[in-house]
């Protein structure tokens, strides 16, 4: 018996043995694969420590590059680098340089207005107006030249035309410069409000400049409702803010339209209202101010009213059909007006192929098709030669 089962037991032994030899080999080659697998996400960690170190020295590197740009950039606004300036104008000028004179010029006008010497920087533009390219060679600086004309003409109080050239330098201002484009739109958002319009809420809805166009979603619902009292809060919580903005003053300039919207509102409501009454609801100091502010808005076709003085009352006449007026042609005029602007600033900005380029390109075309015809001809007489063969 034993001697029939010892193969079978030498062949379990031999099963068994071949068994532990391939677990044995299984888990080597296991341990070869977590060994390799640690080794190699070490050294992935490795590399992207090194890349992450690398990438922190280049962003110091860079940060203090644009440091150094930014300190002799602000070092341009020191009243005394004015001549130097000038001089480089006067050069670029006699070179015909056309882009170092629209930096140039750009520089002095931020001088002059950091300095608030609008009328010298309004000199400078009147007298370079015409020796400077249209269009201009950067995009860039002649979006920095209608922000700069914009806060010229809006302390000239010139509201229509600052409007404009800041829509234009927010069209022509790239996407990456969100401060700009943040500073540009405070103060086109003023202007409007200065005009008597409200800012569209898209406006304040872009969510990279949100926060700070938050003080000015304010003012404007102040000013949109003709709430006095909200505007006096409003400038009193973010005057700090208005005056690093430096649009404080241009945010009091804003007084007299809040009122003239309040009162716009109050003869809309009322068919006849007293000028005590009218005096509460603005919060004014007494009724004869009420009756010098309302006499003033009808004069300037604010309010469609009329004063009784005997009675101390002002009556409002009835509204009347707005399309029987002639405000509908006249914002049909104003959208026509831009557009025609816009569309004769596309049509100046287009850059065309000098004639000289394009002679070139025909002369070489030309060289081409006659170099394919000399090919075909030869081409041709070859194959009639082997032919003669």
């Amino acid at each position: 018996f034993f001697r029939a089962m010892a193969p079978k037991n030498r062949k379990r032994e031999q099963l068994e043995k071949e068994q532990k030899e391939r677990a044995e080999k299984r888990e080597k080659e296991r341990q070869e694969k977590e060994r390799k697998e640690k080794e190699r996400k070490e050294q992935e960690e490795e590399e992207r420590r090194k890349k992450e170190a690398e990438e922190k020295e280049r962003e110091r590197i860079r940060q203090e590059r644009n440091a150094l740009k930014l300190k002799e950039y602000d070092a341009l606004l020191d009243a005394s680098q004015r001549p130097r300036l000038l001089t480089l104008l006067r050069k670029a000028t006699l070179c015909h340089d056309d882009l170092a004179q629209e930096i140039i010029v750009n520089h002095l006008l931020r001088n002059y207005i950091h300095h608030n010497l609008y009328h010298e920087a309004d000199l400078l533009f009147s007298n370079t107006k015409d020796t400077l390219s249209q269009p201009f060679r950067s995009n860039n600086q002649m979006a920095r030249y209608c922000y700069y004309y914009g806060r010229i003409k809006l302390v000239q109080l010139s509201y229509n035309e600052a409007h404009d050239n800041f829509q234009q330098a927010l069209r022509k201002a790239p996407d990456k410069a969100i401060g700009f484009k943040t500073i540009v739109t405070k103060m086109s958002v003023l202007v409007q409000l200065l005009m008597g319009e409200i800012p569209p809420r898209s406006v304040f809805r872009q969510p990279e400049s949100a926060d700070a166009l938050h003080p000015y979603l304010q003012l404007t619902s102040a000013v949109r409702f003709g709430q006095l009292q909200l505007f006096n809060k409003v400038l009193e919580d973010f005057a700090p803010v208005f005056k690093k903005d430096s649009t404080y003053t241009l945010v009091q300039r804003i007084h007299q339209n809040v009122i003239k919207t309040g009162l716009r509102r109050i003869t809309h409501a009322y068919t006849k209202i007293t000028m005590s009454d009218i005096c509460s609801r603005l919060q004014l100091d007494n009724p004869e101010d009420a009756e010098y502010i309302v006499a003033k808005a009808i004069r300037d076709g604010v309010i469609d009213a009329t004063i009784d003085h005997e009675a101390g009352v002002v009556v409002s006449t009835e509204i009347a059909d707005v399309y029987s007026t002639p405000e509908p042609a006249a914002a049909f005029h104003r959208r026509i007006q831009h557009l025609t602007e816009t569309h004769n600033q596309a049509i100046m900005a287009m850059r065309y192929m000098p004639e000289d380029d394009e002679q070139e390109d025909k002369d070489a075309q030309e060289r081409e098709k006659r170099k394919e015809e000399e090919k075909v001809l030869e081409e041709a007489l070859e194959e009639d030669d082997e032919m003669d063969i």
